[in-house]
């Protein structure tokens, strides 16, 4: 296909402008591209990745799936003629790719970590924190119930948890544990 119809074909879909100059920085560090050479780059990046998306989907769809696994990806480089150290580069992008997506998991998930107390103490806390709420509640009732005549009054008093007596552990707890958003750089992982 004339690189003049990929762009028209594409609707301008291409790799963003951003990364496209970090790579050709990265790979020509002493180099000035033209802007028409860069957009030409971005064309033949689409181009390629059509090229490989279409071999590896043609290779699933023998496989009678539905998903383009990294096989077929695999596949369809060495289909296409590409060297096995092109395949392998490709696989330890992969690789790195997955490290990553661990280490953003990670990082979502440390607001436990940051809170300083294990999780296991954390869920003996939050236990101790409703059973303490309940117990307390169960007492107020049957003063309210004592006072109002009626012995069998057990309905939940409002502010119930506002009284239970605490320490810094369960402070530290139920603010963790009642903190619903997100912070700083949980929401980067959302920016990203």
């Amino acid at each position: 296909m004339p690189l003049e119809n990929m762009a028209d074909d594409d609707n301008d879909v291409g790799l963003p402008q951003k990364g496209l100059n970090m790579i050709i920085k990265d790979a020509l560090p002493d180099i000035r591209i033209a802007n028409e050479t860069r957009d030409i780059i971005n064309q033949c990046c689409v181009e390629f990745i059509h090229h490989i998306s279409r071999e590896a989907q043609r290779i699933s769809s023998d496989d009678q799936r539905k998903t383009i696994y990294h096989e077929h990806v695999q596949k369809a480089l060495q289909n296409l003629g590409f060297t096995q150290d092109y395949i392998e580069a490709a696989d330890r992008v992969l690789d790195e790719c997955k490290i990553n997506a661990e280490k953003r998991l990670r990082r979502k998930n440390s607001r436990l970590d940051k809170c300083g107390i294990p999780e296991e103490e954390l869920l003996k806390i939050q236990q101790k924190l409703i059973e303490d709420a309940r117990r307390q509640t169960e007492q107020q009732a049957a003063q309210q119930a004592a006072a109002m005549g009626a012995a069998s009054y057990a309905g939940p008093m409002p502010n119930a948890m506002a009284t239970t007596p605490t320490t810094p552990d369960m402070d530290a707890a139920r603010q963790f544990l009642a903190s619903s958003t997100l912070q700083d750089d949980d929401q980067e992982d959302y920016d990203a």
